[in-house]
């Protein structure tokens, strides 16, 4: 326990000496480029969940977001004034779920959907699609990537104002275990990671941001924005733990294959996450 204890706090240390990583930059309201690929899905008021745009008809979530409730009852929210159904730029109905064969991402208590919406977005400044990771994994450990979240006094049942951009750090699958084995109230963390799972560290001086439910996980690769994971449900949840996202590389092939209008970036065998 003692040795596990060490690498721990080791990953803190170089976590909080990351550069550009001080609580000044940590947390912002607008960033990347303005999040013009992020989706709000909505149950009738009620807000759900966050997803990404990756075609100009197509969203990717988690399909936990939508229970067993009609697809008629969700309406997408896309645009800088996304989480405001009065004022949003862009609302859709639903018109089907796909989900993703969870074969290819080895989940069991939930995965991923591609959400086909009725009024499809025209691309411009403030609207269009992210681009997918393919492939191995390609991101070196401790790198920072985005995810984005709420505030503590969050109400579901209220659209909330905004939403915060958080920077993330890298974590590797072996580490994450780690921390929720030392919670005396989380379950086995086998139950709910798969062997492909993507962790992050908890945002930076900023422990007190949820990061929300479909959330997409940002990279910054190959001078452009990719999309490497979403946010799902870990095997316990506290302020300060990290947080466990769907990866997106094991599914690029078989998205390109059937979406062909979803853009994909090839990583390099090079930049292989480790595992410490």
């Amino acid at each position: 326990m003692g040795a596990v204890l060490y690498v721990l706090l080791s990953e803190l240390l170089l976590l909080l000496l990351l550069p550009g990583y001080g609580p000044s930059e940590a947390l912002v309201k607008d960033s990347p480029s303005s999040w013009p690929w992020l989706a709000s899905i909505f149950l009738d008021d009620r807000y759900r969940c966050e997803g990404a745009l990756i075609s100009s008809e197509w969203v990717i979530t988690l399909i936990n977001c939508f229970g067993s409730f009609p697809v008629s009852h969700f309406t997408v929210g896309l645009g800088q004034r996304r989480l405001n159904l009065q004022n949003a730029e862009v609302l859709s109905l639903v018109e089907e779920l796909i989900p993703i064969p969870r074969s290819l991402l080895d989940r069991k208590p939930g995965s991923l959907v591609l959400v086909k919406l009725t009024q499809p977005p025209s691309n411009n400044s403030s609207i269009y699609p992210i681009s997918l990771a393919q492939g191995a994994i390609f991101f070196p450990w401790r790198k920072t990537c985005w995810a984005q979240g709420f505030k503590p006094d969050f109400d579901p049942y209220i659209p909330p104002d905004e939403l915060w951009g958080v920077k993330m750090p890298l974590m590797s699958r072996t580490n994450c275990q780690a921390i929720f084995q030392l919670q005396s109230d989380c379950p086995s963390p086998e139950i709910s990671m798969s062997n492909g799972a993507q962790c992050t560290g908890p945002p930076v001086s900023f422990t007190e941001i949820t990061v929300a439910d479909g959330s997409p996980l940002l990279c910054f690769f190959a001078a452009q924005w990719v999309l490497l994971g979403v946010m799902t449900w870990g095997p316990c949840s506290s302020n300060g733990l990290p947080e466990v996202y769907i990866p997106i590389y094991p599914i690029g092939t078989w998205i390109q294959d059937n979406f062909p209008n979803v853009r994909v970036v090839k990583g390099s065998p090079k930049a292989k996450l480790k595992s410490k």
